[in-house]
This record gives structure tokens, C-alpha cells and sequence, in this order.
């Protein structure tokens, strides 16, 4: 008996062993044992997007422009202006092939014929883009007298509108008429004060500027019997620059005037007179040497500001003509 229930426990015993290899025990693991914990990963369902191409945006075609045409010889030869004539007397003329006549006799009172000049220029005189023409009228009243002015003429449109008209002299030598950079240039033999009427002898260029339907003499140059050209350099400010309270004008002369005396002279848009005008005086290399000068000037107390023109000058003290002349544009604040 005692071996029989020696053998069940030994059975029992060894069942127990086999559920125990098979069924462990779950273990207890805890944080400070190394576990890490992991939220489960959520699968987002895949979205499958379809480009969506721009909205075409439609453009309004450029406004079309037209261009202006552009002034012909043919046009100028045969053209109407209204040119203020050597007499002071504001005409409509309406040229035929360059020319225009009032009166059959030379020696009746009223006569006036006028030609168009051989050279003409083509350029942009008022800064619109559009090019211009400067020519030169040769008028005659009856007589010896040919007097000869250049006129500003602007495209309107494609048609010729004559602008502003300037007198050069008796019968000057017309060399050169071009437009550079905005402005009429002329090269033209003047008369001297030794010169007889038929004969201009003395060498001259200029510039005029198209201001407010006025030509504003920007620039002049002669030359003295030997050749030498009488010029005057503005070097400070600078054309267009604005100014305000005391500065000083600033430039060089190639042959000093008489006495080392030069002349400035102040203009406010719409005066045909200087509003202020005075000489100085130049420092100077010898006699008729070249110089250099600096003009203080302050217009503070007399309220001038906006835009002034100031006139350098060389006048010959024989006559009171003008040998040299630079003009600077400047703004007053």
C-alpha cells in the first residue's frame, strides 16, 4: 500500500512539472525594468490628390500705338507756319517748294519774301520721343538787308507747328545746323564790328534750348582774329541740379575778358528781362590768358525759387555784343 501511494505522488508530481514547462506565468515587468510602451500605429487611409491645373488668366492685349509719322523735307519745303518775322511782325506763311511772297515790288511798302534755308535738322527739341526739325528762314523787306533766323519746328501729329523763331544777323553764313542732345547747334559766320555788310568774317557757334515756345541761347562761342575760340565753362552745379541757401558757380574761361570782367545775369521762367544781373571778376593767366572764376551767389532774400536760368557772359567793349555766353538751369528750394 505504502508503494502504491508512493508511486501516485511521484506521477502527481511530474504532471505538475509539465503544465508548468508549457503555461508559464506571465512576467512582471515594470518601467525600471527597460520596458518601453508604444502607442499602436494608426494607418491613415492614402489620399490621392489630382493636380488641379492654373486658371488661365486672360490678358488684355497692349493698347496699340500709333506711331506719329515723321516731318519730311517734302513737308517742310511746302509747309504753313506762323513765324515772327525781323520786323517784329507775326506772319502766316505758307511756303511753295520753300518759298513765300507778299508783294510783286521790292520797292513798295509791305514787300516780304522768304526762303527756306539749304540745311535742315532733324531731332527731339521738347523731349517727347518724337523727332523735330530746326530750320532757317532767310527774310527780305526790299533792299540789301537778308535777314536770317532759325526757327524750332515741332511734330504735331506728323504735321510741322513752327515753335519759337530766333534772329542770327544780316546775312550770316549758315555752316552748320544739327540738333544735339535736346538742342539747336549752329555754326555760322557773323559779322564783326569791322565787318562790311556783305562780308561777316567772324566765327560763331550756338546753342538755343527750347523753353516755355521760346529758343534760350545756351551757349555762345567766337573767335578772336587769330582763331583762338572764346569759351565759357560751367564745371559747378551741374545743369538741372537744386540748389537752396548760398553756393558758389563754379568754371573757366580760354581767353579772359576785357578788364577780367564777366557778366551774370538771372532769368525766372516768363521774363524776357533779369530779374537780377551784375559783373564779376575772373582771376586770370595773364592778359587774354585763360582763367578760372567762382560766383557766390544767395537768392534767399529775394524768395526767387523754382527754376532760374543763369546767364555767363562775354561782351565786347567796343559794341556790347556778345563774344561768349554759357547759361546753367538750375532749381532753387
Amino acid at each position: 500500500m505504502k508503494r502504491f501511494l508512493a508511486i501516485l505522488l511521484v506521477l502527481a508530481l511530474a504532471a505538475l512539472a509539465c503544465s508548468l514547462d508549457f503555461n508559464p506565468p506571465p512576467l512582471a515587468l515594470t518601467p525600471a525594468e527597460g520596458l518601453v510602451t508604444r502607442t499602436p500605429l494608426m494607418l491613415q487611409p492614402t489620399l490621392t490628390s489630382t493636380p488641379i491645373p492654373p486658371t488661365a488668366t486672360e490678358t488684355a492685349p497692349p493698347p496699340t500705338v500709333t506711331p506719329v509719322p515723321l516731318l519730311t523735307m517734302e513737308q517742310l519745303r511746302n509747309a504753313t507756319l506762323t513765324v515772327m518775322g525781323s520786323d517784329q511782325v507775326l506772319r502766316t506763311i505758307t511756303l511753295l517748294d520753300g518759298k513765300y511772297q507778299e508783294g510783286a515790288d521790292p520797292g513798295q511798302f509791305g514787300f516780304v519774301s522768304i526762303s527756306l534755308g539749304e540745311k535742315i535738322a532733324f531731332g527731339d527739341l521738347n523731349a517727347d520721343g518724337v523727332e523735330d526739325a530746326a530750320v532757317s528762314l532767310a527774310e527780305n523787306h526790299g533792299g540789301s538787308g537778308v535777314f536770317v533766323s532759325v526757327v524750332a519746328i515741332l511734330n504735331q501729329g506728323g504735321q510741322p507747328n513752327a515753335a519759337a523763331t530766333t534772329l542770327i544777323d544780316d546775312r550770316p553764313v549758315i555752316n552748320n545746323l544739327s540738333i544735339q542732345n535736346g538742342e539747336i547747334y549752329l555754326d555760322a559766320t557773323i559779322h564783326g564790328i569791322d565787318d562790311a555788310m556783305c562780308c561777316p568774317s567772324l566765327p560763331s557757334t550756338r546753342n538755343y534750348r527750347l523753353v516755355e515756345n521760346e529758343l534760350v541761347l545756351s551757349r555762345l562761342t567766337t573767335k578772336t582774329p587769330g582763331g583762338a575760340e572764346r569759351i565759357i565753362m560751367i564745371d559747378t552745379p551741374a545743369n538741372g541740379a537744386e540748389v537752396s541757401g548760398a553756393f558758389a558757380i563754379l568754371g573757366s574761361v580760354t581767353i579772359s575778358p576785357f578788364e577780367n570782367n564777366l557778366v551774370y545775369s538771372v532769368f525766372l521762367p516768363g521774363t524776357q528781362e533779369p530779374v537780377a544781373q551784375a559783373g564779376f571778376t575772373i582771376s586770370a593767366d595773364g592778359l587774354g590768358g585763360p582763367g578760372v572764376f567762382e560766383l557766390p551767389l544767395d537768392f534767399s532774400a529775394a524768395g526767387f525759387t523754382g527754376p532760374v536760368r543763369i546767364e555767363i557772359s562775354d561782351a565786347s567793349p567796343a559794341d556790347g555784343s556778345t563774344l561768349a555766353l554759357c547759361t546753367l538751369y538750375l532749381t532753387l528750394r
